[in-house]
């Protein structure tokens, strides 16, 4: 006997059911290719009944899919024939060419390997059920979304490409329960899943290691529930456009009703990105857990809450956050760190300027784990920072516009760069970590603070402001937990100092021999085991140990730059090297060259004496020497002049090389026949530059002066009288550089210098040649006036007023050789001299640093001991026409001790 399998409905059970009847033979088949068939039609019964209970009743098995808009599939009915791009066996569709498919009924496994392409490439409508859909092939839409799912999709994975160019890539208007992605999914929005008609809407757990970006949003939540989001760490969840967003989960309204977006955990280990925001949410985001090696990150901020009533419950960060966290919502936001070693960020957009983590409503929790803080806390001043358990890092200083309070078990570790510079912007500071509190502090009893090595010297003595609190500070510094981290010598101590109407934290580093077997601190002390300034004595240059027991003296906290200095320069001196303390002290020193200062003033002193006597000789017909020139009452010259000398070190002072050039120009007359008498301009620019540790300061020095001048001739010898008095315009440069600072100090300030001479000569004919012995003697007097330097990040200083005196005396002789030629008369002269300074007092220098207020740094240097000796060897030519017209190139030689100068004269005259 048959039995015919029926499709019936229960009136009772309020379904379709399966139903057998008994029917007549037909014939001698075997009872079991009866069962076969009983069993093959049960199944097929059986999953009618499945499809039609989830739609309208049919008589009939139903039609399940419509293939390239024309070819439906029958459920349980293979169809192989119809194409060649692809298969269907009854249950499962393979797509092997290019087609479009919509999903009307239940369905197996939609496999693609070819080209899905139309307005809805893939579509499933509200009565459709698909087990799974596996896409290794391309699924491409140009008027809709790739895959669009209106009805049930049970799980879907795409290794391959699906690409909208006017909607989303996948579309979830249903129920989506499981999408895995390792391909490429794009559109106007990678993923959506968004409430339609279809009530409870959701996408259960979306995984990704491969990319989905949108135009607009990567993945978009509107109105529905996404359950789980894992972006793996290869995935890439992206906004490609300047407005765009990562991940966006909002609401929607349908037919007058709100509908609200829920996410329950983000998982990141990739990397979440939007031209404008990383992750933005007006709705419900339970966790966001950004792994290790995950990174979140956009413009505009890389987390966004912006409703007040939108809530985010917690962030877990062991990757990097980099842009701004702005939170609206009016329940507290917590966030924790990295585990173990590791370390989460939290940094601004591109990850090396600070961002703003922004709680305007709610207050902000640290409640674990390891976070190094690169964002200021904006948290409209009223709100609070709580760190209840996390280890929190600060490399730079940090705004806290509010409160913030730490709790027991709390950490806060200060990381010192090994390259700092201090600028006083916090922009910029790459120093030391603070926090900068607008509103109150309050640390807890047994709360820690650490320091944190980043390359940086740490020394006994260092002190470092951690906290600065504008309103109450509550610091039980003496019960808190002092460590520095990584040393077995050394501990901190913590102290309570006033700064103005503020309250700092400070924290000064100490000698600790049992550092590593405990803690590391927790005494109250605010001095340091040893006077810090001891530290300058390693220093062997007595101007180095001057300035860095200056610097060491300063105890305050009030500037920070100069703060940075001196715990740069113990760190600096913490290995004990004698060059490098030579080196550091040196460079924080004033400079030291008033004397090369003044030689261009000196040079123009022999410019003159040089041009008067060219005057004698023309006119020295009693000598023998006759030059066809009558004599002129007037003359007006002018002599340009330029040299370089060089001092090497003297004293444990640095040499330098200077370069100077000038002009002078000058009118003159007699009267009678024994008198000359004139006055001159003197312009000049001096160029000094430093040697050895101070190579890199220069000095500029502009020279404005008036010489006046006489020489009285005899028989036959003569008196040369001149004076000048100059006004010096000085810039400055100095440069500061060690471990943990670099500054660069410039000075402009004012100098005068007087000098007058006299010199006395005899000249004696030698036939043709004239032999003149010499004696001179010349005064001078430099003061520069005081000045304070600007810039150097605090080793600017100020700097006292300096007075240099010299008094010098030269003997020698010089011997010309006039002779006509048709051209004029040449006078070609040799001069020797031996100049002595009886003035050898060394230039004293006080100063101070320019950030201490209080006048704790104040020292003094003193410069190299003048040459005393000098050798001077001086060359030259005159040419004297018959015009009254000469011209004279010069060259003059200074040799002493380490000392050398060369100078170049060029002079023009005429006489009328």
């Amino acid at each position: 006997m048959n039995r015919v399998y029926r499709v019936v409905w229960s009136a009772s059970l309020g379904r379709y059911q399966v139903a057998s009847e008994v029917a007549g033979g037909h014939g001698g088949k075997s009872r079991s290719v009866e069962r076969r068939r009983a069993r093959k039609a049960a199944t097929l019964a059986a999953v009618a009944v499945a499809s039609l209970n989830a739609g309208t009743a049919f008589a009939v098995l139903p039609r399940v899919a419509i293939i390239g808009g024309t070819t439906s599939l029958i459920f349980g009915a293979a169809n192989t024939t119809s194409s060649t791009d692809w298969s269907y066996d009854g249950a499962n569709l393979s797509i092997t060419g290019a087609t479009y498919a919509s999903i009307t009924r239940m369905i197996g496994t939609i496999l693609n390997t070819g080209t899905l392409a139309g307005a809805y490439a893939l579509s499933i409508s509200a009565a459709g059920n698909v087990s799974h859909f596996e896409n290794n092939g391309l699924v491409f839409s140009t008027a809709s979304a790739g895959v669009y799912n209106g009805g049930t999709l049970t799980s879907m994975f795409n290794s391959g490409s699906i690409t909208a160019t006017s909607d989303a890539g996948v579309a979830n208007a249903s129920h989506l329960y499981a999408l895995t992605n390792t391909g490429t999914i794009s559109g106007n929005a990678g993923v959506a899943s968004f409430m339609s008609s279809v009530a409870n809407p959701q996408l259960g757990t979306l995984t990704n290691s491969g990319t989905i970006t949108g135009s607009d949003i990567g993945v978009k939540n509107r109105g529905a529930t996404i359950g789980t989001i894992d972006n793996l760490n290869t995935g890439l969840i992206l906004g490609t456009g300047t407005l765009g967003t990562g991940i966006d989960n909002g609401s929607t309204v349908v037919s007058g009703t709100t509908y609200h977006g829920t996410i329950g955990t983000i998982n990141n280990a990739g990397t979440i990105s939007g031209g404008n925001y990383g992750i933005y949410n007006e709705d419900s985001i339970g966790t966001i857990n950004n792994l290790a090696g995950g990174l979140i990150t956009g413009a505009a901020a890389a987390i966004s809450n912006p409703s007040a009533t939108a809530t985010l419950d917690q962030i877990n960060n062991a990757g990097t956050i980099a842009g701004n966290i702005t939170y609206s919502g009016t329940q507290a936001l917590s966030i924790a760190g990295a585990s173990g070693a590791a370390m989460g960020t939290l940094t601004g957009f591109g990850g090396t300027s600070p961002g703003t983590l922004s709680s305007s409503l709610a207050d902000l929790h640290f409640n674990g784990g390891n976070l190094l803080l690169n964002d200021d806390l904006n948290l409209a001043g009223v709100r609070t920072a709580f760190n209840d358990a996390s280890l929190l890092q600060v490399n730079k200083a940090i705004q806290v516009s509010g409160n913030y309070a730490q709790a027991a078990g709390a950490t806060l570790q200060i990381g010192v760069a090994g390259n700092a510079v201090t600028t006083g912007d916090m922009t910029t500071d790459s120093g030391y970590g603070r926090l900068v509190v607008s509103g109150n502090t309050t640390l807890a009893a047994g709360s820690r603070i650490a320091l944190q090595s980043l390359g940086y010297s740490f020394a006994a003595g260092q002190r470092y402001v951690v906290i600065d609190t504008a309103g109450t500070a509550i610091y039980n510094e003496g019960s808190l937990v002092y460590r520095v981290n990584g040393s077995s010598t050394l501990g901190a101590t913590g102290a309570k100092v006033a700064n103005g109407s503020r309250q700092d934290l400070v924290v000064t580093v100490i000698s600790n021999t049992n550092a590593g077997s405990g803690n590391g601190g927790g005494d109250s002390g605010t001095t340091p085991s040893a006077d810090p300034r001891t530290n300058a004595m390693i220093a062997s240059a007595p101007n180095a140990q001057s300035s860095l027991r200056g610097l060491l003296g300063f105890t305050g906290v009030s500037d920070a730059q100069l703060l940075n200095l001196y715990n740069a320069a113990l760190g600096s001196l913490s290995d004990g090297s004698t060059n490098s303390a030579n080196r550091v002290g040196k460079q924080l020193a004033p400079a030291q060259n008033t004397r090369a200062a003044g030689a261009a003033t000196f040079d123009s002193l022999g410019v003159v004496s040089a041009h008067v006597d060219s005057l004698r000789v023309a006119q020295a017909g009693g000598t023998g020497v006759a030059t066809g020139d009558s004599p002129a009452n007037w003359g007006v010259w002018g002599q340009a002049f330029g040299g370089h000398a060089s001092q090497s070190a003297r004293d444990d002072v640095d040499g330098y090389s200077a370069n100077y050039g000038g002009l002078v120009v000058g009118a003159d007359r007699a009267f009678g026949d024994r008198w000359r008498a004139g006055a001159a301009f003197q312009f000049s620019r001096t160029v000094i530059n430093n040697d050895g540790s101070t190579s890199g300061n220069s000095t500029g020095v502009n020279g404005y002066g008036l010489i006046g001048y006489a020489a009285y001739t005899g028989e036959p010898w003569y008196v040369n009288l001149s004076g000048s008095a100059v006004l010096q315009r000085y810039d400055t440069t100095r440069r500061v550089s060690m471990q943990g600072f670099n500054g660069v100090a410039n000075g402009n300030f004012n100098g005068q210098q007087y000098v007058v001479s006299a010199e006395f000569g005899w000249p004696l004919a030698l036939g043709r040649a004239i032999v003149t012995p010499l004696a001179g003697v010349t005064y001078g007097y430099l003061n520069q006036n005081g000045y304070t330097e600007t810039g150097g990040n605090g080793s600017a200083l100020t700097v006292g007023r300096v007075g240099a005196s010299s008094v010098r005396s030269a003997l020698g002789a010089k011997l010309a050789l006039p002779f006509e030629t048709a051209a004029g008369m040449w006078v070609p002269e040799l001069s020797l001299r031996w100049v002595h300074e009886y003035n050898r007092t060394r230039q004293t220098t006080g100063a101070s640093f320019a950030g201490d207020s209080a006048g704790q740094t104040g020292f003094t240097t003193v410069g190299a001991t003048p040459v005393s000796n000098l050798a001077e060897v001086g060359v030259g030519v005159t040419l004297m026409r018959a015009n009254n017209l000469s011209a004279s190139i010069r060259y003059d030689l200074q040799a002493g001790s380490g000392f050398v100068s060369h100078t170049g004269i060029v002079r023009v005259q005429q006489r009328f």
